[in-house]
């Protein structure tokens, strides 16, 4: 059975110009969990994530570590690890130093420094780089000595705020790998910040999907992916199309009509109620002579496939079609949709 970590009951944040950056939140985090925070800029992810650890004050609510009131408790004194989008790399110290900083602060012994340091560099794949200054080091470099000062302190706890953003898009993939693997290792309790659907579903146990102060859905990944809960979670969680239709009676009950296809529809909504739902573009295919007609809009060469932009009926649709398959635009096709994956949110 899962412990509880951190328990998060009713926390709210009101700023002092009025700006009401986070509603009230509950929240359970098991012990060595990664959670991933995620959703646009301004939601209150990061808002939530300092009144975690201690650098934001909640208006109200209470937080708890393993039971303990922890609302009110200083930084410092909640065993908390931190990396943000900044890694606040000190430039005139090297590698090795700037990863004994915290235990230094702490008092530790100059032998517990060095023992502890050498565990971090030969972890995080940095023991070449010891001696070398954060100038001297690539982006990737410097985020790997900023976790490894975050954990060289041995915290219960590691809050990390967007740390791959400043990172370019092939860099950002390899460290994502690189920090799946690590957390799995180390099985500490990690809150995690990215408005990066990729990033957080690369790393995650769970999701906590925000939005304008609160969390949408919460949950596993696929069930995030597969299932969303909200027109919002279905949209802000990869790439989706939205259809628009009718509730409509045809002889054996009520089916939504949306143009292209017409679906069993068991919702209460009376005949000629709009209707919306979602499909995933992995969920549409070609469908030779059979399916519906669409005209080709767009064609977009995404490497090891195609995104394709078409007109189903006054539906705008995207799909995705291998790179050895030819089209163009104006190019009439036709259509399969796999009608049980249509989410209604």
């Amino acid at each position: 059975m899962q412990q509880t970590h951190i328990e998060i009951r009713g926390v709210h944040k009101t700023f002092r110009d009025g700006t009401n950056a986070l509603q009230p939140i509950d929240l359970e985090i098991n012990t060595g969990e990664v959670l991933v925070l995620l959703g646009p800029s301004g939601c209150g992810k990061s808002t939530l994530l300092r009144m975690i650890g201690g650098l934001e004050q909640p208006t109200g609510g209470s937080i708890r570590f393993h039971g303990e009131e922890v609302t009110h408790l200083p930084a410092e004194k909640r065993g908390i690890g931190f990396v943000f989008q900044q890694y606040a790399l000190f430039p005139t110290m090297t590698v090795a130093q700037n990863i004994a900083f915290g235990m230094k602060l702490r008092k530790q012994s100059k032998q517990q420094q060095a023992q502890k340091v050498n565990e971090m560099l030969e972890l995080m794949n940095l023991a070449e780089l010891r001696d070398r200054k954060p100038s001297q080091l690539s982006g990737g470099q410097q985020q790997r000595v900023a976790v490894a000062r975050a954990l060289a302190i041995e915290p219960s706890v590691l809050l990390m705020d967007e740390p791959l953003t400043a990172l370019d898009a092939k860099l950002k993939e390899h460290l994502r790998i690189e920090l799946a693997q690590l957390f799995r290792k180390l099985k500490i309790t990690t809150i995690y910040v990215t408005h990066d659907q990729v990033e957080a579903m690369a790393i995650a146990d769970r999701i906590a999907v925000m939005n304008k102060g609160v969390v949408e859905q919460i949950g596993f990944a696929k069930d995030i992916y597969h299932r969303p809960k909200s027109p919002f979670v279905a949209q802000f969680v990869g790439q989706i199309n939205q259809l628009k239709g009718k509730i409509i009676a045809d002889g054996q009950g009520q089916v939504a009509d949306f143009g292209l296809c017409r679906i069993p529809y068991e919702g209460t909504d009376g005949s000629f109620a709009e209707v919306e739902a979602f499909l995933r573009p992995e969920d549409i295919t070609l469908g030779g002579n059979t399916g519906f007609p669409a005209v080709v809009q767009e064609v977009i060469f995404l490497g090891e496939r195609f995104r394709v932009i078409v007109d189903a009926q006054g539906q705008r649709l995207m799909m995705d079609v291998p790179n050895d398959i030819v089209l163009n635009h104006g190019d009439q096709v036709h259509l399969q949709v796999q009608q049980n994956k249509l989410i209604y949110a």
